[in-house]
């Protein structure tokens, strides 16, 4: 993939903390002077969050087929794309997303099986040049981020209605990913404190502005 400068994701199964740890560096980058623009995937864009509406409805599980799945994902990417990430990096920002596409190669590549080589094909007629100079996978055991977002009290999305060997199969692909490709791809250990965890993640991150 052909990665942009100043574009920056956060990657790793739900309770691994991405969030907050996604504001907590867009906050420590504003205090250094630099412009920040923050957003979820998928979502981000008015298009994109309506295809979120459709990809997340508990109504479609078991009946959304993998590569309607896979194809949704990538028509919301190429939305906030256009509309968010290609304009904010123009103007000479930092854009940090919360998931984007190597969540596609965890999720649908390896958990839903339709292979590594399908994803890539698509991911780079979906995204081009903009395609994160650094990704930081945020690694959590299933078991211990199914006791996080159990304390949430949420009703689960279609996804989260997975069950735990499906999440292994996606860590597992997050974890190949930061093995074949450690030039643009880390993974940390997110069962710490989150000041331990910001530490290292801003020290990642200022690295590749410097």
């Amino acid at each position: 993939m052909k990665t942009a400068k100043r574009f920056f994701c956060l990657e790793g199964i739900d309770g691994s903390g991405k969030t907050t740890q996604l504001d907590m560096l867009a906050a420590a980058l504003e205090a250094e002077g630099y412009t920040v623009v923050k957003f979820r995937e998928p979502g981000g864009a008015k298009i994109s969050e309506r295809i979120r509406e459709l990809l997340l409805d508990p109504s479609f599980k078991g009946i959304m087929s993998d590569k309607a799945e896979l194809l949704l994902y990538n028509a919301a990417r190429a939305q906030v794309i256009k509309e968010v990430i290609q304009p904010a990096l123009d103007a000479g920002k930092i854009v940090i997303a919360d998931r984007f596409a190597w969540s596609t190669f965890a999720y649908q590549g390896y958990a839903r099986g339709l292979g590594p080589e399908m994803v890539q094909r698509l991911t780079e007629m979906t995204c081009g040049d903009c395609f994160p100079e650094l990704t930081v996978v945020m690694d959590i055991s299933v078991e211990r981020s199914r006791a996080r977002t159990s304390k949430r009290g949420e009703a689960p999305d279609r996804l989260e209605q997975e069950k735990a060997d499906f999440f292994e199969r996606v860590r597992q692909g997050y974890l190949a990913a930061a093995r074949d490709y450690p030039d643009c791809v880390a993974a940390i250990n997110a069962d710490r404190s989150a000041e331990e965890i910001q530490k290292e993640l801003l020290a990642l991150v200022k690295a590749r502005l410097a």
